[in-house]
């Protein structure tokens, strides 16, 4: 167990420890046995804390650290001498949140803001005080007023340093335990001098001994400022995450149907009764010929097409602006989307702006924007990678600030899905092998994320065995139909995994590249793919394992540890056997702080990915991408 582990179950035994002993004390009273005890163990709590953060080698704010313990310990004194002289124990007290308000100052030192805080919480706690005319003080007016000028000002600093950005959530921790130890003071001034006692007292014990645990733990915790994610933040993504996956079953998720040739197309479109369609693809294609059979065989069947090819890789708004006027022109009542990712990316996006014509497509971006009923999209995939003719995803780019977004929303599912393998025998090599491994990531993203069904996971498994077997043997015999038919197979159920289980952050950093330089996604994915795998480590070697021994790529008895590494490895070696590089050639140094800002914000909280990685973690991946490292 490593110290971080050891460190949270000590804590944890500790807190469980002090709340048990605390209820104790409130159901049986006897403060010298129970009350001591707790107070005792929240300063062992501290000392842990102290020990644990130089013994991990935090020894930033080793002042903080300092004050901190020697308030825990005031305050541990406080309580004890309470039991039988409350004016002693009222000054520990007092002494104790000194030292508290001294440790925050040396995380920030003093500013205006600290002091318009603490004043406006002081002049709260005034009328608290002086307005109910309900308390009997006999002569402790003045203490009183002072220890809440002391405490005002401890909670009044807590609360200044959470609008700075470093330690963020340590500040947040510290916040949370002042305020509930001003509040226990609060139920302490109704108890003792309100003439109101049971009551109050349980909710003074109720807020004290929590207070000192959650200040206790602080001395360790560094929130944001070190590269791995805040505890809240993290506790944020899981539970937006997990709410999610809850949801699943009740989400109309749908696969499309699928059609197996063009005649089928026909003879569905006539079903459909649509006499006018759109034709969205781009011009390699079209020059290519792979068109021409669909082409010839709607102009036999007396159905009007009228042609969109001015698809690039990566489309932006602008290609969605231009396919949209031709659609709008000619009245159209569906489109065939032919070609990869981006084709279809831009046919769905399309509909969805022809339903929602005065939306933008910037509003359409994230969850769940688009809900009205799109018209029939027939998607025609030339590539067996995307699996965007399986998706409920369109990705596009910004054409004014070349951010590249994600609109995730179930009506964007085209409702047919044409698994022809002649559309494509005759893609270039580097397609073959860029849009095949995008599937793999897919289906491997899919798989090892927290948000896994049995349907994603048969799916996967289906998926990435297909690959294994028959992904080499399309890139070296790119006329093989067995091959060609079994990658299409793999895209579609790669496609529908990840529709329903998402994706990680090898995508978020793809979309990051695709918006920055325009790198092909299929390019990006296999570079990645290896770098992310590596960085998720323990958290999604299980998995990994179960994926290599499943497709062969790994022995039935391998360890865990060994068949995960092996997985990886044999995507690097798939990697060469292609010649895709291991480092983005376009990647600038200066530019990896806005590219992680990108892809931390679009995989925060939706991917639910085996292990959570913060912004200056993601750094490091980039830098590793770097062309000269």
């Amino acid at each position: 167990m490593d110290k971080r582990k050891a460190l949270f179950w000590l804590n944890l035994f500790f807190a469980v420890a002090i709340i048990a002993v605390d209820i104790a004390f409130i159901v049986l009273g006897q403060p010298y046995i129970y009350k001591t005890t707790a107070s005792v163990l929240f300063v062992g709590l501290g000392l842990l804390n102290f020990v644990f953060a130089f013994f991990m080698g935090k020894e930033r704010n080793k002042l903080f650290k300092y004050f901190m313990l020697t308030a825990l310990i005031f305050a541990c004194l406080g309580d004890i001498v309470l039991i039988d002289y409350f004016m002693i124990g009222a000054i520990l007290f007092a002494i104790g949140h000194i030292f508290f308000f001294v440790s925050y100052s040396m995380l920030y030192k003093l500013n205006l803001r600290d002091l318009l805080i603490s004043i406006s919480i002081f002049g709260i706690a005034l009328i608290l005080i002086l307005v109910p005319k309900i308390f009997d003080f006999n002569g402790m007016l003045p203490i009183v007023i002072v220890y809440a000028f002391i405490i005002s000002f401890m909670l009044g600093k807590s609360i200044s340093n959470l609008f700075t950005k470093k330690y963020f959530d340590k500040n947040l921790l510290i916040m949370l335990g002042s305020l509930l130890f001003f509040l226990s003071d609060l139920m302490l001034l109704f108890n003792v001098f309100g003439g109101v006692s049971r009551i109050f007292d349980i909710m003074c014990l109720t807020f004290y001994y929590p207070a000192e645990v959650l200040l206790a733990i602080s001395i360790t915790y560094s929130g944001r400022d070190d590269k791995e994610m805040g505890v809240f933040k993290k506790m944020y993504c899981r539970i937006f995450q997990q709410c999610f996956h809850v949801m699943i079953p009740f989400l109309p998720y749908r696969q499309p149907k699928i059609l197996e040739n063009m005649e089928e197309v026909i003879d569905s479109l006539k079903k459909e009764k649509l006499e006018k369609v759109l034709l969205v693809t781009d011009r390699s294609i079209r020059g290519l010929g792979l068109t021409k059979e669909l082409e010839e065989k709607l102009d036999k069947a007396g159905i009007q097409l009228f042609i969109f090819d001015n698809i690039l890789p990566n489309p932006t708004t602008h290609m969605v602006e231009e396919g949209l006027k031709i659609y709008n022109e000619n009245e159209c009542a569906g489109i065939i989307a032919f070609g990869g990712g981006s084709v279809m990316d831009t046919a769905k996006v399309i509909l969805a702006r022809h339903v929602y014509p005065k939306k933008s497509i910037t509003k359409m971006k994230g969850l769940l924007k688009v809900r009205k009923k799109l018209p029939p999209l027939y998607a025609v995939p030339t590539t067996a990678g995307t699996g965007s003719e399986t998706t409920l995803a369109a990705v596009i780019t910004d054409a004014e600030t070349h951010d590249k977004y994600a609109i995730n929303s179930f009506p964007l599912i085209p409702k047919y899905a044409v698994l022809d393998y002649k559309t494509t025998v005759n893609l270039p090599k580097s397609i073959t092998s860029t849009t095949g491994m995008d599937a793999l990531t897919h289906a491997v993203e899919a798989y090892i994320g927290h948000s896994t069904t049995s349907l994603t996971r048969k799916m996967s498994e289906k998926a990435v065995k297909l690959i294994v077997k028959y992904l080499k043997t399309c890139y070296d015999e790119p006329k093989n139909a067995e091959a060609r038919e079994n990658m299409l197979k793999a895209s579609y159920y790669a496609g529908v995994s990840f529709t329903i289980s998402y994706v990680g952050y090898v995508h978020a950093i793809a979309h990051s590249f695709g918006g920055q330089y325009g790198t092909p996604h299929g390019l990006a994915n296999a570079i990645i793919l290896p770098y992310v795998l590596k960085k998720y480590g323990k958290s999604a070697e299980r998995k990994l394992a179960k994926l290599a021994k499943i497709s062969g790529v790994a022995l039935k008895d391998d360890k865990i540890k060994i068949a995960s590494k092996k997985f990886i490895s044999y995507i690097e070696e798939l990697n060469k056997h292609f010649e895709i590089p291991d480092k983005i050639k376009e990647l600038k140094e200066e530019d990896i702080d806005k590219l992680s800002k990108h892809a931390e914000h679009e995989a925060n909280p939706l991917y639910p990915v085996p292990r959570l990685m913060s912004k200056e973690e993601l750094k490091e991946i980039y830098f590793d991408l770097l062309p000269n490292n």
